[in-house]
């Protein structure tokens, strides 16, 4: 049976533009992240330990570009064992606002 993460999971807004936001503190640890999209455009996040810059997807393979449609509401696994940071960018003239939060879903 799944376990969603909590109703009471802190959230943090990450307005994008097509410059990479800054990086920034997810607002707590856990093993799911939850990215909801409230559009208009599709955004690209980096989530790691340690300064993050999200980029746009190109010929080469990043880990600095996962896509994150407009409109949706996807969840990651991630590492547990520490708070982790992201940025997002849009492409040219594109803006977003991801809603993000992080808890123990399984």
């Amino acid at each position: 049976m799944l376990r969603p993460i909590s109703a009471q999971c802190l959230t943090l807004p990450v307005s994008v533009t097509a410059t990479a936001s800054a990086s920034t503190a997810l607002p707590a640890k856990g093993n799911t992240l939850r990215v909801v999209n409230e559009g208009p455009n599709v955004a690209f996040i980096s989530v790691g330990s340690g300064a993050q810059t999200a980029t746009l997807p190109n010929a080469t393979t990043t880990v600095t570009s996962t896509p994150v449609l407009a409109g949706s509401d996807v969840t990651f696994s991630i590492p547990a064992a520490a708070v982790l940071n992201i940025s997002a960018i849009c492409r040219a003239s594109g803006t977003a606002t991801l809603d993000c939060e992080v808890g123990e879903g399984q």
